[in-house]
């Protein structure tokens, strides 16, 4: 099988109406009969093992940057510098070390309280006889003004940044119309960023940008892999942290007794998170590209092959969680999702965005005691786990 032509018919198209309306039923129905499915552009794993093993194989890369290409679209998520998604061996372990002492359990601690009073701002500013706009008065703010402190970026650039963050993900929508708005941020953010890393240079302070500014001066890195990282750790901390968050809320106002269940007791909003990123989760599925032949859960992929990773179906595999398709937040997890990737590119910010998400839904359902989506909501659930508009009607005790 090439990596772009398959022979045959596809046995998961996600461009199918059916598969589009109800994406579990054609994972369910696949299931049982096969491990990794026939897709447009390779393989799909479709259960929790493979899903898990495409993470952990040697033999798999990030696959955007191949995709892309093949598809002729050009390089334009991959840049010359470096960055932890696609670097591998001692050069993603250099990488790390740089940028992960900002991502130590202390220091989340610390921008735990930061982050609870943000929240709170936000919220004491919204008159609960209204519909509270998830998006625009919460979820969209605090990742995004988060960012800009951790990095030391000048107050008020957050919304800025949100939007770069936003259109710089739509590279993995892999179509003609995201060339554009991609190619426009990626230039525009170059340019922010460069001027950021100048400033730190000249004016250090204890931040990330600081510090990356001090590797490259130090010779561990050189400018453009200070870049690269700053552009990643936006695009990874940003937009899919206001889209979980998002998608999270929206799962338990649709399911009021779990919402209850955590306004009853607060301390039970990290397991809830946990259960709504599994049961909505907003990245539905990663690409990764064989640079050497293996196996995945049985099935022998060539080298040159994709393998898409199917998140959203690990999630609902039967074989792994009891009911998978039932929302139940007082479940500990059989085996942890999947969202944060796993392996040697397991998230470096997991932590701080699991943080983020506890204070984010913790801060709402703290507040009131129930509440349902108003009209005028925008999401995408099944394709992509997108928010773009969330009203919320808030039950007032």
């Amino acid at each position: 099988m090439s990596a772009l032509a398959v022979d045959g018919t596809f046995e998961l198209d996600p461009r199918d109406p059916a598969f589009l309306a109800d994406p579990h039923a054609v994972y369910d129905a696949l299931r049982p009969e096969q491990r990794l499915v026939v897709d447009p552009i390779g393989w799909s794993a479709i259960t929790y093992a493979g899903c898990d093993a495409a993470f952990h194989d040697q033999a798999l890369i990030p696959g955007i940057d191949p995709l892309l290409e093949q598809l002729g679209f050009g390089p334009l998520w991959g840049t010359p510098g470096r960055t932890l998604t696609d670097s591998e061996g001692t050069e993603h372990s250099r990488l790390r070390r740089v940028v992960s002492p900002w991502f130590t359990a202390r220091r989340i601690a610390a921008l735990r309280d930061r982050t609870r009073d943000l929240v709170d701002q936000q919220l004491a500013a919204h008159d609960p006889a209204a519909p509270l706009e998830l998006v625009g008065e919460l979820v969209d703010v605090v990742p995004a003004r988060l960012f800009c402190w951790m990095v030391g970026a000048g107050e008020g650039d957050d919304g800025q940044l949100a939007d770069w963050s936003k259109d710089l993900l739509l590279v993995f929508t892999a179509t003609e119309a995201m060339v554009e708005p991609v190619r426009t941020a990626k230039a525009e953010l170059a340019e922010y960023t460069h001027a950021l890393l100048a400033h730190k240079r000249a004016h250090p302070a204890d931040d990330l940008a600081t510090v990356l500014a001090e590797a490259s001066a130090a010779g561990t890195i050189d400018e453009l892999d200070a870049f690269c990282l700053l552009e990643e750790l936006l695009s990874a901390s940003v937009d899919n942290t206001a889209n979980t968050a998002g998608l999270a809320l929206h799962t338990l106002a649709e399911h009021p007794d779990a919402w209850t269940h955590v306004y009853d007791d607060p301390g039970a909003v990290a397991q809830a998170v946990e259960e709504c990123g599994r049961f909505q989760p907003a990245i539905r599925h990663t690409i990764k590209y064989a640079v050497a032949p293996t196996t995945i859960d049985g099935t022998a992929v060539a080298a040159g092959e994709f393998v898409t990773v199917r998140i959203a179906a690990a999630h609902c595999d039967p074989d792994v969680y009891d009911d998978p398709h039932a929302l139940d937040v007082r479940r500990p997890l059989a085996k942890p999702q999947l969202a944060f990737g796993a392996g040697r590119h397991y998230c470096l910010g997991a932590a701080l965005g699991k943080m983020e998400l506890q204070e984010m839904v913790g801060g709402v359902t703290r507040r009131w005691p129930g509440a349902s989506v108003a009209d005028g909501a925008s999401l995408s659930i099944n394709a992509a786990g997108l928010v773009h508009r969330l009203p919320l009607d808030l039950e007032v005790s």
